[in-house]
């Protein structure tokens, strides 16, 4: 199948106008793509903008709710605390018909007075151990006083008893029996508070009162106005107060977790499974209400998912056009090329007698001109190709020559010296002769000697350099007999000496030793160039250092013949042979040329 579909592609493109209409669809595809793509990335950002900051608003307002809700409870709760017959009756006597009657008629009135968003008003008096209650469970609702065990034990109790706590509590319904009022609707939360004996600082009494979940439910319909949405409510010691959906949020212990309280407010994204969300929260700043709304990382771009499937099919319509368009454009364009190729088939086969006729002044007009043009010149090409032959030869005769001049110079340098010695001038025969085997070492074919010819040609260029610095230049040849037959890169030993040269002696006024040491050491043979100059500035070290390290060192401004002898020492010696440079403890530098060698490959 993939071979068919193969040369069904090939023969499409064969014709040009073919590969228009392909190069045109893909250009247009790609715009496409590229415009959805970025479309949608950047509806999503600002569908998620606009999200974040219109929640963030909405949890402000909730909590603002909230915080005055309880302060209401608040209020209505501290209206017996405010009541000194109230307060009489409770720490009257129990059998007193009067107190109790008293107390009855209190609670009443509270919960009468409501708008309906108290479900059940209970007091419990610790010194009787009696609790007195109030619910609209019963039609009608009927006092009931009951006697209670262990409510002094409970958690609530404790935490309204405190004064660090403002001797209140705020907790889920307290009794399994009040989880629902008469309408069959969730309760909210039961506020508790402690009735303080001033003096002694212990409760008289304990008034709760629990609240139905109308108010709540107004505040969560104004809230979650889009599907995919979540609610969940949590005090400050995350305590759950409402999920509006358990069966997506069964994990409130891991989101709570995730989420960074230090911030009174924020954002992230969180995962539950295979869901990713984007959880915004607000903690109040009275009562330490804690909101969290989630909301469908999928559902929040809904939206901009339809955009862009829109975006793709108004593209593929754009597409469609367009291509019907080019395919009959291009039809047009290549009716003259076909005669061109035609034409252009007849000189292929040696028929330079061939010429178009030129019809218009467009682009396919000027190319027959020059199609005409370049017939009429083919023949003077075919005549011109024997000059080119002879010009050829010529050039073979000029690059003969180039190579006679050195052995030129070379002879001259030998006449020179005969001169000398005939003179009876040594010293010059010397210098000449040095200056002669440097020059005909330079020549020679090869690229790479063994170190006992590169020592020689060395210590001619180390004559040279004397004869030139006089006593201020000294050079030490220390070299092990077994060394003499490594494979070194020519010229590689006058390199390094030239450079302490360059970067020792004609930097300092004091005399300069150059030590040339040869010698193996753990299957590695070395040959050190070192000197007792200045060194070499840190900055540059580290510059030379790097430089050696680089394979791309084409565009370096400095220390090209040290990388150039890097490169030839892997290209020509071994492919892990290196140059190693630093500067010596006792002050100067040293250069190190480093050859692995395998046992038995040097002398003893």
């Amino acid at each position: 199948m993939e071979r068919f579909l193969l040369n069904l592609f090939r023969r499409y493109t064969r014709k040009l106008g073919n590969k228009l209409g392909l190069a045109f669809s893909l250009i247009v595809c790609v715009l496409i793509l590229v415009l959805a793509t970025v479309s949608y990335y950047r509806t999503t950002w600002i569908i998620k903008d606009n999200y974040i900051s219109n929640t963030a608003k909405e949890l402000e307002h909730m909590n603002e709710g909230l915080d005055n809700y309880v302060a209401q409870i608040d209020a209505l709760s501290l209206s017996f605390r405010r009541d000194d017959n109230f307060m009489g009756a409770l720490m009257g006597d129990e059998e007193d018909f009067s107190s109790r009657l008293y107390i009855e008629n209190q609670l009443r009135n509270l919960f009468f007075s409501s708008s309906g968003d108290i479900a059940a008003v209970s007091l419990f008096i610790p010194r009787t151990g009696a609790e007195y209650s109030l619910s609209r469970l019963m039609d009608p609702p009927k006092l009931e006083v009951g006697y209670p065990k262990q409510i002094t034990s409970n958690s609530w109790y404790k935490e309204a008893s405190s004064r660090a706590n403002r001797f209140r509590s705020i907790q889920p319904p307290l009794q399994s029996s009040w989880a629902y009022n008469i309408e069959n609707k969730p309760l909210f939360f039961t506020f508790h508070r402690a009735l303080i004996n001033i003096p002694s600082q212990r409760p008289l009494g304990m008034v709760s009162i629990t609240l139905n979940s109308t108010y709540r439910d107004k505040m969560i319909n104004d809230v979650l106005e889009q599907n995919g949405e979540m609610l969940a409510i949590f005090d400050r010691n995350n305590t759950s107060f409402y999920n509006s959906n358990t069966k997506m949020l069964s994990n409130e212990a891991g989101l709570l977790g995730a989420i960074d309280w230090a911030k009174p407010e924020g954002y992230l994204s969180w995962s539950s499974g295979k869901e990713n969300f984007l959880v915004t929260y607000a903690v109040s700043p009275d009562d330490g209400w804690k909101l969290v709304k989630l909301i469908s990382t999928r559902a929040l771009n809904e939206r901009a998912q339809n955009t862009r499937n829109l975006e793709f099919v108004i593209g593929l319509v754009f597409l469609l056009i367009g291509t019907l368009l080019v395919t009959l454009v291009t039809k047009a364009i290549t009716k003259p090329l076909k005669q061109l190729s035609k034409q252009m088939e007849k000189v292929g086969g040696a028929n330079f007698d061939v010429m178009i006729e030129v019809n218009g002044n467009d682009e396919i007009a000027y190319l027959s001109k020059k199609f005409n043009t370049m017939v009429a010149k083919i023949n003077d090409l075919i005549n011109e190709e024997y000059k080119a032959k002879l010009g050829e030869k010529t050039a073979r005769m000029k690059a003969l020559e180039a190579q006679i001049n050195p052995h030129f110079l070379y002879n001259a340098l030998q006449t020179i010296s005969t001169e000398a010695l005939v003179h009876r001038v040594d010293h010059i025969d010397r210098m000449v002769q040095a200056l002669a085997y440097i020059l005909r070492y330079s020549i020679r074919t090869g690229d790479h000697v063994n170190l006992a010819q590169e020592m020689n040609n060395a210590e001619s260029y180390v004559m040279l350099q004397q004869a030139r610095y006089g006593e201020r230049l000294s050079v030490r040849i220390e070299l092990e007999e077994r060394m003499l037959g490594v494979p070194i890169p020519k010229m590689a030993v006058q390199l390094l000496v030239e450079n302490s040269i360059k970067h020792a002696l004609e930097q300092t006024l004091d005399p300069v030793l150059i030590r040339v040491r040869g010698y193996c050491s753990d299957e590695r043979a070395i040959i050190e160039v070192s000197d007792n100059g200045p060194g070499i500035p840190e900055a540059r070290l580290r510059e030379l250092q790097q430089l050696l390290l680089k394979e791309n060192w084409m565009s370096e401004q400095g220390g090209i013949g040290l990388k150039n002898l890097s490169e030839r020492l892997k290209l020509l010696i071994h492919s892990d042979a290196r140059l190693e440079i630093r500067n010596l403890p006792e002050g100067g530098a040293s250069v190190q040329i480093i050859i692995p060698v395998k046992a038995g490959e040097i002398g003893p």
